[in-house]
């Protein structure tokens, strides 16, 4: 299991008197225990969530001893973090560059586009507005082969995209620019159809939310957006309830951050990010998101301490947050 820590390590001197007196020190722990029992498997995914959320606000490189020391606490040893980034890198998600003993690591350009696009949705997300007609993918034709059909899928499927029918694939507002970059680079631009449509008659037939229940798994994923209010809305009353938080310890700020937003962003992967008006009422999507904003907010000041006290690249330690990347979740405040 991930965990290998003691109490010792995430509190100092291990106070049960302060744990049990302090509601935030109290969830910190409860959180904690729950996230050390996840597998080894998905500490790749944890760093990836690491680079997201801190080492692109932070001149976009880190030295690999600086994630162990930030992860450490988590319950991530040397030999998971290292096995985890050549996991990433065997998957061209983070490339390295070595100077002397030392080895620095950033994301991969394709990488880079792909998190970009999640910064935007987990940090600084929009209602679109929908015109009511639908992207069509139909890849039926000849000349697509097994290894390329099995890549079109998962990365459709990473936009939101929803399988409409056999070899159709179809969302009501993904961006068009990223569905055309998707089919080049698959190789498939000129084996595939893609189509604007519209329902013929909203009276007739399923209906596009009907279609939405049946093609896009909503229940699945509402089940984990309940879970993680159910799992972090203690620790929202905690805060609440807390004078001022800036005067917890920043390691503690930056670990209940990153588990928060590692939890949040791998949920938000599976979304298919679809209109307001498709969705069921009373969406805990927007809960959750609700949530996780009201946390991270208060926690983003005071563990960025503990990133700058921590954390170094090429050029020597991590410099203040990047200006574009300080406005996380301000539409909320």
């Amino acid at each position: 299991m991930i965990g290998l820590l003691e109490c010792s390590h995430f509190i100092p001197a291990c106070d049960r008197g302060t744990v049990a007196s302090n509601p935030f020190q109290r969830q910190l722990k409860s959180i904690l225990d729950g996230f050390r029992k996840e597998p080894p498997s998905r500490t790749p995914s944890l760093v990836a969530t690491l680079f997201g959320d801190v080492v692109e606000s932070h001149d976009r490189e880190i030295w690999l001893g600086s994630i162990t020391a930030l992860l450490e606490p988590l319950g991530v040893n040397e030999r998971l973090v290292r096995t985890a980034v050549y996991r990433l890198a065997k998957d061209d998600f983070v490339e390295s560059t070595k100077i002397g003993r030392r080895s620095y690591y950033r994301l991969t350009d394709s990488a880079r586009e792909k998190v970009g696009a999640y910064d935007q949705l987990i940090y600084y997300p929009s209602d679109k507005q929908w015109d009511g007609d639908w992207i069509l993918v139909f890849t039926g034709t000849h000349g697509i082969n097994a290894k390329q059909r099995a890549r079109l899928r998962k990365e459709l499927s990473w936009l939101g995209y929803g399988i409409i029918a056999p070899n159709v694939y179809g969302h009501p507002t993904a961006p068009i620019t990223q569905t055309q970059a998707i089919l080049a680079k698959v190789g498939v631009t000129n084996q595939v159809v893609v189509l604007r449509a519209s329902n013929y008659d909203p009276m007739y037939g399923l209906g596009t939310k009907g279609m939405v229940r049946q093609c896009f798994k909503l229940g699945e994923l509402e089940k984990q957006y309940s879970a993680f209010i159910k799992h972090y809305r203690s620790l929202a009353r905690a805060m609440q309830n807390i004078r001022h938080v800036e005067q917890e310890n920043p390691e503690h700020c930056f670990m209940l951050r990153i588990m928060l937003i590692h939890h949040y962003r791998r949920i938000l992967l599976k979304d298919p990010k679809l209109p307001a008006e498709l969705l069921p009422d009373n969406w805990l999507g927007k809960q959750a998101q609700d949530l996780c904003a009201a946390i991270y907010r208060p926690l983003e000041a005071i563990s960025e301490q503990h990133i700058l006290a921590h954390c170094e690249n090429q050029v020597g330690p991590f410099r203040q947050t990047s200006p574009r990347f300080s406005q996380r979740f301000t539409a909320w405040e």
